[in-house]
């Protein structure tokens, strides 16, 4: 699998996208982020997107509807920013720079601090059918310029990152957690 690449199970809807390389933060506060992420990531989440939208957009059209803002917007020249959100039952799984998980809040990510994510693109319809777009799901985050404390993973730590609730899991995010678990071996 490449890592700039989308991961298809052959469901347009499971698609994990990673950024390849490091991207900055330009906040981070609580259950949220904004990162700056290359156009050549966006390129590639737009064009999903296009796809997760091709039949859903035509009907809301019909309906006088339309297709609500995209999840990112222009920063400058070679990226765009991405604002996302996530509750404590969503949160995302979270590495060292050594793929090394840790939990709760003991390294908070400071504005200007070097992430990988991992993200799923998931399309949504309002209530009222008027309105339908695209939501971005973090379902991963490495910390890349904390420095780390180098131990030996536990099985415990690594069974934490399959004690979440399997009733939203898709296949791509299945995949990058047994991905995260390969890195500790």
């Amino acid at each position: 699998m490449e890592a700039s690449t989308g991961v298809d199970n052959g469901l347009m809807t499971n698609k994990v996208f990673l950024t390849p390389e490091p991207v900055p933060l330009l906040e981070s506060h609580g259950q949220s982020l904004i990162a700056l992420v290359p156009n050549h990531v966006i390129s590639e989440l737009q064009r999903d997107r296009d796809e997760q939208l091709l039949h859903v957009l035509e009907s809301v059209r019909h309906r006088g509807g339309q297709c609500l803002p995209t999840p990112w917007t222009p920063h400058d020249e070679q990226c765009h920013a991405i604002a996302l959100q996530w509750s404590e039952e969503t949160r995302p799984h979270r590495l060292d720079s050594n793929c090394q998980p840790f939990s709760g809040d003991e390294l908070p990510a400071q504005s200007g601090e070097l992430v990988r994510l991992a993200m799923q693109q998931k399309p949504y319809l309002q209530q009222d059918g008027m309105g339908c777009g695209t939501v971005l799901r973090l379902i991963g985050i490495q910390y890349c310029s904390t420095p780390s404390t180098p131990r030996e993973p536990s099985f415990e730590a690594v069974a934490d990152l399959f004690r979440q609730s399997a009733s939203n899991r898709s296949t791509g995010e299945t995949l990058l957690r047994s991905q995260f678990v390969a890195s500790f071996l």
